[in-house]
């Protein structure tokens, strides 16, 4: 804890009249310059230390990306008369403050205050709320006594959250069951034994029971519901190209937020959800089951895209070892180059053989908007040309993977929301799964 003491206004401003004095009687100046000393020592003295003015933080353990939260600085004055204080305290770059920098406070007599402030995440990512630091005034309001209280608050921004509560807000939910997608039981092919009925021309022969068929002397035919919880997959990529921005966020950030968001959709449908975060090397996995949008947000929040080229046959190698039941494979990625589109074509093909693969590739605006600016000068025409080639290569990878099978969502970054949920609420609508 550092201690040190300072002036107010009003001391400074006694001190600049005995200034004055110094024109006309230069002894009686100096005379009142020490006992403008003694008072401003003596006032710094009367300050209440930390036994008797203390001070602690109340702060969220974890924020949505770009929602407001309240943190609580809580003042305990010990003492028998008023105290100001001026406190602040130190904010990590991934949080911005609404509203003033410094709070202004006059405590009671033997009272407990507490003084709230709103912060903004705007980045993901781990942090920690810094030390506290006060500005305690002297009885006579001759002096500020400051100090530094050491605090350490962690605090992780998560990402999606927000977002989630506001498409909730509006209504998902019921637009949902509105679209038809009702907990109503469903007869068809495969799931769960459901009951037993004779058989109708047209019935397939597959679903003849030939032993309830002996015992009643027709044929029967057994029935199915068909299984209402099916695997939705979510397979990140945190690989380079998800490092680059869009306005200030990352690519890899509005992936994770659609990805949240079509959590959330799938459990209004009972789905089991699972998570795998992959770069050069698998980062993460949950295996798919009732998670909860906690649990989600908890292990989204600790993804981080880097520059480095995903491994994706090393991602899906691992996931068609952990993941054997037919399921909705849901990949965040993008591909611009021949090379990285081949490895995730090549292993979306295979994975399609049991699983439906869905690829959520969110474009880059920037490389868009290079391919349509004019080019004035030979710079610009090869950056136009570059730009044209990576497009139409990114194009014939997205439609060799529609021939092999696989459900292509191709969004910009802003869009990746209404467009991954469509194309889940698509699969569910025609049973693909």
């Amino acid at each position: 804890m550092r201690l040190n003491v300072l002036p107010t206004g009003r001391w400074l401003a006694l001190a600049a009249a005995a200034s004055l004095v110094f024109l006309v009687n230069a002894p009686l100046a100096l005379l009142l310059d020490a006992l403008l000393l003694a008072a401003l020592a003596a006032d710094a003295l009367a300050v209440p230390g930390a036994d008797r003015l203390r001070v602690s933080r109340r702060s969220p353990p974890r924020i949505g990306l770009g929602a407001e939260a309240e943190v609580a600085l809580l003042l305990d004055n010990r003492m028998a008369r008023r105290v100001r204080v001026r406190v602040t305290d130190d904010l990590p770059p991934l949080l911005s403050r609404v509203g003033a920098d410094v709070m202004d406070v006059w405590l009671g007599d033997r009272r407990e205050e507490r003084v709230p402030y709103t912060v903004r995440a705007d980045r993901r990512g781990d942090a920690v709320l810094g030390d506290l630091h006060l500005r305690v005034a002297g009885p006579a309001g001759f002096a500020w006594r400051q100090r530094t209280v050491q605090h350490a608050d962690p605090l992780r921004v998560v990402p999606g959250v927000n977002e989630v509560k506001r498409y909730r807000l509006l209504g998902l939910r019921n637009r949902l069951r509105d679209a038809g997608f009702r907990n109503v039981r469903q007869r068809g092919e495969g799931g769960q034994f459901e009951s037993l009925r004779e058989y109708v021309r047209g019935d397939d022969p597959r679903s003849l029971d030939w032993k309830a068929s002996a015992r009643r002397g027709g044929l029967i035919v057994r029935q199915y519901q068909i299984e209402r919880r099916q695997n939705v997959m979510l397979c990140i990529d945190a690989g380079r190209l998800m490092t680059q921005k869009v306005g200030d966020r990352e690519r890899l950030d509005y992936a994770l937020t659609a990805a949240l968001l079509l959590a959330d959709v799938a459990g209004v449908h009972d789905d089991a959800v699972g998570l795998l975060v992959f770069s050069d090397r698998v980062h993460a996995y949950l295996p798919p089951a009732r998670n909860s949008m906690a649990r989600l947000s908890e292990a989204l929040g600790q993804v981080h895209a880097s520059m480095v080229e995903p491994n994706y046959p090393a991602a899906f190698t691992y996931l068609a070892k952990q993941v054997r039941k037919r399921s909705l494979l849901v990949l965040f990625t993008d591909i611009l180059d021949p090379l990285s589109s081949a490895a995730v074509v090549s292993q979306l093909r295979r994975a399609a053989e049991r699983h439906l693969p869905l690829v959520v590739a969110i474009r880059n605006p920037d490389v868009e908007a290079a391919a349509a600016e004019p080019a004035d000068d030979e710079p610009g025409v090869y950056r136009r040309a570059a730009a044209e080639e990576l497009l139409q290569a990114r194009a014939a990878a997205l439609a060799s993977m529609q021939r092999s099978g696989v459900l292509v969502a191709d969004t910009r970054p802003g869009d990746a929301v209404p467009a991954v949920i469509n194309r889940y609420l698509d699969v569910k609508r025609r049973g693909s799964l």
